[in-house]
């Protein structure tokens, strides 16, 4: 039995739940009362997180493919009958590289998966965020904020979720939904 009954009866979608930041914000949910969906490409890690944590769902997705984040999306509509709270947390901080060292295909991959999974998982879940006055957390990273030498390409798709999309989400907030953004440092997952 969930130890709070805060979050009870709410579905939370977490991105790059697997591990790590992702892993914590899940157990944070379930210890709340909710229902937690983990979202993740590793598909290993994910399965043997959702052995760990009892009440937990496990929903392999790579959202950098649209087509992985509808049936996220539309298995856990299926399974649970509405959402309350995504919490895009997928990303990659690449190892630190002078920017005349970086690639632009490189740049692009991290644009795709730090970017543009945020923007597609939150794009397909806003008409059921709607119906709840559910709310879209965007764990972007405090290097959006303050930048990082030798790390260019990620703290530029750090900084466009922490600017731009949290304002996005918030003009539909007449709409039922709220935005919010999360910078966390530094951290050194599994």
């Amino acid at each position: 039995m969930a130890a709070g009954t805060r979050y009870a009866g709410k579905v939370v979608i977490v991105t790059g739940g697997g591990r790590g930041i992702g892993a914590g914000i899940a157990r944070a949910f379930l210890d709340s009362g909710a229902q937690v969906v983990i979202c993740d490409k590793d598909v290993s890690g994910g399965q043997a997180l959702e052995q760990q944590l009892p009440g937990a769902v496990f929903i392999p997705c790579d959202v950098t493919q649209e087509e992985d984040v509808k049936t996220l999306i539309s298995e856990t509509i299926l399974r649970f009958g509405h959402l309350d709270c995504v919490v895009n947390n997928a990303g990659y901080h690449p190892p630190p590289q002078w920017l005349e060292e970086t690639s632009a295909q490189g740049f692009r991959q991290l644009l795709e998966l730090n970017l543009l999974g945020t923007y597609t998982v939150t794009k397909l879940a806003l008409p059921h965020l709607r119906k709840t006055q559910g709310n879209v957390i965007n764990i972007s990273s405090l290097v959006g904020a303050i930048g990082q030498s030798q790390a260019v390409p990620y703290v530029a798709t750090k900084y466009l979720p922490r600017k731009h999309l949290d304002p996005i989400v918030g003009t539909v907030g007449s709409l039922n939904t709220r935005p919010q953004g999360h910078n966390p440092g530094g951290h050194l997952g599994p």
